[in-house]
C-alpha cells in the first residue's frame, strides 16, 4: 500500500506498516561486504581522510552512519572550501526514517536519514546535502531544546523550518500487544526517540472493554496501541491540527494491523467559538469504535461521552498543569479513571 504524502505529496514517503514490520530486523544491519565506521562524536574530524564512496556498500549500498554525517559537514564546507570547526555532534540530530530498534551502529541506505538541524552553515547547503547525499530524506532547521508542536493552550505553536526535502518520517513502536508504524510530520510534531517506557505503563492499564480517551494525542501512539488492547472504544484527541492529519493518517497506514473495516472522514464543521473538539474521522473494527477530534482537552465533554479511562500524555514542562487538572476532573467525575503515561 502506498498512501499519498501530506508533507509533499509523493507516494513515495508512506509505506503500511505491515511492510516496515517485515523489514525492520535487517533494515540498518551491515551486510558481511560492509564498511564500518565509527567517528569520534566531540572532536573535529579531518574530513580528507575519509572516502565517502568507498563507504559505500558495493553489495547493499548503504553507508555507515557516522560516513552520512561527516559527508553532511563536507558537503557544507565545499561551497566556501574552509573546514567549518563543528564536531559531528554539533552537525544536527540525525533521525532515521523509519526509526526503527537498532542494536550496533545503523548502516542507512536510500532516504533512510532525516536530519535536524540548528547550524547555519548546515542550513546553507541544505540543497546541496539533499542532491549530494542520497541517503537524506530531508533537513529541518530548528533547536531540539524547544517542544516542536502546541505545549499547552496558553502557548504559540513552535514549528522548525524545511529546508529541504520532506520532513515526513515514522517510529516503529512495539509493545507487548503487537506493533504499530506511527508517521509524523517532523517538522510540527515533538520527537520522541522511544516509546518503551511509556508502552510499559500503558500494557499495565484495565484497558480491554473499556471506552479510552487519549487526550493529548498527538499522532495517535497510545490509542492505537489501546485498539490492539482490546479497548471497546478509542477516542483520540488533540489541539494540534498537524497532530490530528499525522494520527489519520496513521489509522491508514495501520489499518490491517488494527483491523479496521471503515475509516470515514467527518463533514467539515463550522470552526467552534469555544475550540471544542470537533469530530475529524471515524473508524470501526468488529470490536472496537475509534474516534477523532481536533479540539482542546478543557473542552471535551466527558461527561456525555461514555469515558470511563483517560490517557495523558503531556509535555515534561506542562506535566504541572496536567496533573492538576486530572485531579479537578477527578472530583467531578469519581468513577473515571485519569493515568498520566
Amino acid at each position: 500500500m502506498r498512501l499519498r504524502c501530506p508533507s509533499c505529496g509523493s507516494r513515495s514517503c508512506v509505506n503500511s506498516a505491515e511492510r516496515v514490520i517485515e523489514a525492520a530486523p535487517t533494515l540498518y544491519a551491515k551486510c558481511p561486504s560492509c564498511n564500518d565506521l565509527v567517528l569520534d562524536k566531540t572532536n573535529r574530524i579531518d574530513l580528507t581522510d575519509i572516502s565517502f564512496d568507498d563507504l559505500k556498500c558495493k553489495n547493499c549500498g548503504r553507508k555507515p552512519l557516522d560516513a552520512v554525517m561527516a559527508q553532511i559537514l563536507a558537503v557544507s564546507a565545499e561551497p566556501n572550501k574552509n573546514r567549518p570547526k563543528l564536531t559531528l555532534r554539533q552537525v544536527g540530530t540525525p533521525l532515521l526514517s523509519p526509526g526503527v530498534p537498532t542494536y550496533a551502529p545503523p548502516h542507512i541506505g536510500y532516504q533512510n536519514l532525516l536530519l535536524l538541524t540548528k547550524q547555519q552553515i548546515i542550513a546553507d547547503a541544505s540543497n546541496l546535502i539533499l542532491r549530494d547525499i542520497p541517503e537524506v530524506r530531508g533537513v529541518i532547521y530548528g533547536d531540539m531544546k524547544r517542544v516542536i508542536g502546541l505545549a499547552n493552550r496558553h502557548a504559540a505553536p513552535h514549528t522548525c523550518r524545511v529546508l529541504a526535502g520532506c520532513d515526513m518520517r515514522a517510529d516503529l513502536v512495539t509493545s507487548a500487544y503487537g506493533q504499530i508504524l506511527m508517521y509524523k510530520s517532523q517538522s510540527k510534531i515533538h520527537i520522541e526517540h522511544d516509546n518503551a517506557v511509556k508502552m510499559t505503563k500503558l500494557g499495565t492499564l484495565p484497558i480491554a472493554g473499556r471506552v479510552v480517551l487519549d487526550a493529548l494525542a498527538g499522532p495517535g501512539t497510545l490509542g492505537l496501541m489501546s485498539v490492539l488492547m482490546g479497548a471497546q472504544k478509542v477516542v483520540l484527541n488533540d489541539a494540534w491540527l498537524p497532530a490530528v492529519e499525522n494520527a489519520y493518517l496513521n489509522l491508514q497506514v495501520n489499518r490491517e494491523i488494527l483491523g479496521l473495516r471503515t475509516l470515514s472522514r467527518a463533514p467539515v464543521a463550522k470552526k467552534a467559538p469555544s475550540r471544542a473538539p470537533n469530530l475529524f474521522c471515524t473508524a470501526t473494527t468488529d470490536h472496537a469504535i475509534i474516534e477523532l477530534y481536533h479540539g482542546e482537552f478543557e473542552e471535551f465533554n466527558i461527561q456525555d461521552s461514555g469515558v470511563d479511562l483517560v490517557l495523558l500524555d503531556p509535555f515534561p514542562d506542562t506535566e504541572p498543569y496536567f496533573k492538576a487538572l486530572s485531579k479537578e476532573i477527578r472530583n467531578k467525575h469519581p468513577k473515571i479513571h485519569m493515568v498520566c503515561i
